[in-house]
């Protein structure tokens, strides 16, 4: 890649939660946490006692973050010390009215370092800086072309596509061997999931410097095992304006405790993807139950930021009738915050399949 700029940006003491040290308290195990049948109150602490105002809240939400890290997700890894963002010449697509740029993020943490790969697609003839989408890509990495990012460029957003491959391997054999944590090594518990969101976040930390980028109308999306990890960065990163996971079900937007029809269990996600979670998440097969949070508070946590989902009233395997139940139990966070406008769900009849205009309908309502 020939490089037209280098921005290296130091990020020392700016990290959002520190490395997981041996000094960490451990979490008590599922056997000794009481059994909750019913969705967790978000409006309870875990002594017992109420939340009454929006302090109140603000010390609730750090209290959610902390048992969705301590029992599921893991915890976020830190900033890495020093981030250099090589930017690749720009690219001209006519045809297609867009303007492509490679990014090259090097990232260091002590004599550590990992790469990540970045393509942004800016419309050409946008009048000053737009929002943003960023989502990671299936595909292998460099495959994209102009024509793959008119859906989003042709309605006047830029996109930032990054490859979560990088940042996790998506190999339970082989998870732990490369990305973040050949960066941070085994002082890091995350799985998968908070990994890829981590990765999200540095990809924020890229494009807030570009000039033709509105840094206050970041959006990230994902459909499936990426709107899971969508939903874990939004709920994760206050920069983030609107958060849209697409039928991420079991470990995204459904509830682990009301299962609808054959929809995935906790059991089935934690036997076939374990790598996604922190190593002991397995402890709560069989007692769902004795699990403190659900995803209705994952949703909240994002709050009173804008939260599109989007579900498959076909996509049953996702459990679209547990994630209305929890998109009802989080608006009840926004309404108390009165951000009741800022949630939103949407239902289509189909399988597992995406929809980008959803969720473009939807921003244009939220930025505009």
């Amino acid at each position: 890649m020939r490089t037209s700029h280098v921005l290296a940006i130091l990020l020392l003491g700016a990290s959002v939660c520190p490395v997981v040290g041996a000094d960490r308290k451990s979490p008590k195990p599922a056997s000794e946490l009481p059994a909750i049948k019913e969705l967790p109150n978000p409006f309870t602490f875990s002594d017992g006692s109420p939340v009454r105002n929006k302090d109140d809240w603000a010390r609730r939400r750090e209290e959610l973050k902390a048992l969705f890290q301590d029992y599921m997700y893991g915890h976020l890894p830190p900033r890495p010390k020093k981030m250099t963002v090589n930017r690749g010449d720009p690219v001209t697509d006519k045809e297609n009215k867009v303007t492509l740029q490679d990014l090259e993020l090097k990232l260091e943490h002590g004599d550590k370092t990992l790469t990540m790969h970045v393509r942004v697609a800016l419309p050409q003839d946008a009048k000053g800086p737009v929002p943003v989408v960023i989502q990671s890509g299936f595909g292998r990495r460099g495959a994209p072309s102009g024509r793959f990012f008119t859906t989003f460029t042709k309605r006047g957003y830029a996109v930032a596509e990054c490859y979560f491959q990088e940042v996790a391997t998506d190999n339970k054999a082989r998870a732990r061997s490369a990305g973040v944590y050949q960066l941070f090594g085994d002082k890091i518990d995350c799985g998968g999931l908070m990994a890829w969101a981590w990765g999200v976040h540095r990809v924020i930390d890229a494009i807030e410097k570009v000039d033709r980028i509105d840094a206050k109308k970041v959006i990230v999306t994902g459909h499936s095992r990426y709107g899971k990890a969508a939903l874990v960065a939004g709920a994760f990163d206050e920069r983030i304006a609107l958060t849209v996971p697409s039928h991420a079900g079991c470990a995204g937007g459904a509830p682990y405790r009301f299962i609808y029809g054959k929809s995935e269990q906790l059991h089935n996600i934690v036997g076939a993807f374990p790598h996604w979670f922190r190593p002991d998440f397995n402890q709560f097969v069989g007692k769902v139950e004795r699990l403190p949070v659900d995803q209705h508070l994952l949703l909240a946590l994002v709050a009173p930021r804008a939260l599109l989902s989007t579900e498959g009233t076909q996509d049953a395997w996702t459990n679209p009738e547990g994630s209305q139940l929890t998109h009802a139990a989080a608006k009840k966070v926004y309404h108390f915050l009165k951000a009741s406008d800022n949630i939103s769900i949407r239902f289509r009849p189909v399988g597992h399949i995406p929809s980008n205009d959803d969720f473009l309908d939807y921003a244009e309502h939220v930025f505009f």
